[in-house]
């Protein structure tokens, strides 16, 4: 899901807290409901100010907004403008996009069904332009890992990552190995190999994301077949 910033009503918001800190979520969407009825009465009064007017018509475009429209694909219920200023407001003060979800019960997120427990980490043993190339680790032992009967993996290199013969790769915290797709490739020997293409994902990923591996598994699946 794209992270939503809101310009709208932030700075009021802002002014109106008494603290310096954080607002709870309730407080905010308590805030993004009392300034929506606030606008729609002033609108239907025709009293808005050329700032209120500019608000409320912002908001009305965000129908339009394409992150937005990931949010009606997604969201398990319908999404209003409350919703939209909640968000936005909510992310502006460091909540994350889960915290919102989950006070919101949009079911944005859901777990991630392509987690696999075969290997708890993987060695590398050829580093290439792009990727490496790494057997996983049947056994962990005294920092030693096994590679005997293991699978080979293609895995993606990540930025600022640096990368190198017998380092070993695990899934930080909160994530798990997911195969999103197969890589094939010709050893030394000439010999044709096809493997799965690793990565970390969360074990909690938005909709939008689980969409992306399934569709990057079934268009890696067509091209082997060919």
């Amino acid at each position: 899901m794209k992270k939503l910033i809101c310009i709208l009503c932030l700075g009021l918001f802002l002014g109106a807290c008494a603290s310096n800190q954080r607002p709870s979520l309730y407080q905010i969407q308590k805030h993004a409901i009392a300034t929506i009825k606030d606008l729609q009465e002033k609108e239907e009064k025709k009293t808005l100010t050329k700032e209120e007017e500019a608000t409320l018509k912002e908001l009305k475009d965000l129908e339009k907004d394409e992150g937005i429209q990931i949010l009606l694909k997604y969201a398990e219920r319908d999404i209003n403008y409350v919703d939209v200023l909640t968000m936005g407001i909510a992310s502006q003060f460091g909540y994350t996009e889960k915290e919102i979800d989950k006070f919101l019960n949009l079911g944005l997120y859901v777990k991630n069904p392509y987690c696999e427990s075969e290997y708890k980490s993987y060695v590398v043993f050829q580093v290439l332009s792009d990727f490496v190339l790494a057997n996983g680790c049947e056994i962990t032992e005294y920092d030693k890992c096994k590679t005997i009967n293991s699978k080979i993996f293609m895995y993606p290199k990540q930025k600022d990552e640096l990368y190198f013969d017998k380092k070993i790769l695990t899934p930080p915290s909160g994530t798990c190995s997911t195969y999103v797709g197969v890589f094939e490739y010709e050893s030394k020997n000439e010999m044709n190999h096809v493997v799965p293409i690793l990565v970390f994902i969360p074990k909690i990923i938005d909709k939008e994301q689980l969409e992306n591996i399934q569709q990057s598994r079934e268009e890696s699946q067509k091209t082997t077949r060919k």
